[in-house]
């Protein structure tokens, strides 16, 4: 048998469609040595072999050679294939099968034996090396068993798109996300979701929620929209907000018209009146004023137009009753109808509202009242 012939076929069929012997072999995964040595007529190709090159390159070699006569009356192989063609000299070919196949069957031995020899399995060689020699990384072990698990997405799914170390999967219309490995992480009851970060944002009834990477539900889907500010998360139900922490927990209701989230406190806004409350939701200064300041551990409320002083604690030092005052060191100068007065941070009356003018100098209060001046040590 003259296997060169073979190889000639193959070197005419690979070169005619621009491949290298390296292309051949990965697409009929065997190694390029061997396809080199089939070529070079250096060994004689299995039976399985020709099989497995036929129909990777979809190339029917048995009727190409047919169209060459000389070909076909040096190739083994062209035999074989007559030989079992009994519609010709049907007889004589039964006659010769019995004897035909105790020859047959001891020349593939060999041909097995040498093929083995000569044919290195460098991709399984590799496999097994990449197993065994190797310490490779827990995320590639972990990969590995994946894909030998060979996860069949279509038994549960209607479809599925695998992104990085996630599966999107759809079912009856519905979306939710699975592991390579087929663990569900958030089940196909939403509409839609998105990444936001280490998070999901699902939607579901034009309502959207959050879910962490473990799947847990941290934000039910009962909200119009949120951000995510810090360790907070900011909820909008209509016009009203809220807000509540990483754990799904509610710090403040949605009762709120706006509020903002500043150091540890969050200024809220309710039908135009202003209020403080601390991270932990509870209030420090109700929703009734028209606008304050925070200085240092003071606040300045407003209500009416007139001005008032609290501290942190929601204590009332000065009332809302002034109609301007003026804070100075450890004083606090008042006004009330365009009267002046002296009160320290304490809230103590030091200089009654009733002068007309009144400015400090050193440890005393110039003060006029009706024309009159005097001096009042502070």
């Amino acid at each position: 048998m003259k296997t060169l012939d073979f190889g000639k076929q193959l070197i005419k069929i690979r070169k005619a469609r621009g491949l290298t012997q390296t292309d051949v072999a990965e697409k009929c995964n065997i190694t390029t040595r061997t396809i080199q040595r089939i070529e070079s007529g250096a060994v004689k190709p299995r039976s399985s072999t020709i099989k497995i090159i036929s129909e990777t390159l979809g190339v029917d070699f048995f009727e190409t050679e047919n169209q060459n006569s000389k070909l076909k009356s040096h190739t083994f192989l062209w035999y074989i294939k007559d030989l079992f063609n009994f519609k010709t000299n049907a007889m004589k070919k039964i006659s010769i099968l019995s004897t035909s196949i105790l020859i047959l069957t001891f020349i593939c031995i060999n041909i097995f034996s040498i093929d083995a020899q000569s044919k290195t399995p460098k991709k399984e060689q590799e496999t097994v090396l990449k197993r065994q020699d190797k310490n490779p990384k827990k995320e590639q072990n972990t990969k590995l068993e994946i894909q030998d698990k060979k996860v069949d997405y279509t038994k549960d799914f209607d479809e599925y798109k695998i992104e990085g170390n996630y599966v999107f999967v759809t079912k009856n219309n519905k979306h939710g996300l699975v592991t390579l490995d087929g663990k569900i992480i958030v089940p196909c009851i939403y509409d839609k979701f998105v990444f936001e970060g280490r998070f999901i944002i699902p939607f579901k009834n034009h309502k959207r929620g959050l879910i962490n990477l473990d799947g847990k539900v941290i934000v039910p889907c009962e909200y119009d929209r949120f951000e995510i500010e810090g360790g907070f998360i900011v909820t909008l139900n209509g016009n009203k907000q809220g807000l509540m922490n990483l754990d799904g927990e509610t710090i403040i209701p949605c009762i709120y018209d706006r509020f903002e989230v500043e150091q540890s406190f969050v200024f809220t806004l309710k039908n135009n009146k202003r209020g403080l409350m601390n991270l932990d939701g509870e209030t420090i200064i109700p929703c009734e004023y028209h606008g304050f300041e925070i200085e240092g551990s003071f606040v300045f409320v407003s209500k009416y137009n007139k001005y008032g002083l609290m501290n942190l604690d929601g204590k009332t030092i000065i009332p809302c009753e002034y109609d301007k005052f003026k804070v100075d060191n450890n004083f606090v100068f008042v006004s009330k109808y365009n009267k002046h007065g002296l009160m320290n941070l304490d809230g103590k009356v030091i200089i009654p509202c009733e002068y007309d003018t009144m400015k400090i100098e050193g440890a005393f209060a110039i003060v006029t009242k009706n024309g009159k001046t005097k001096n009042i040590q502070i």
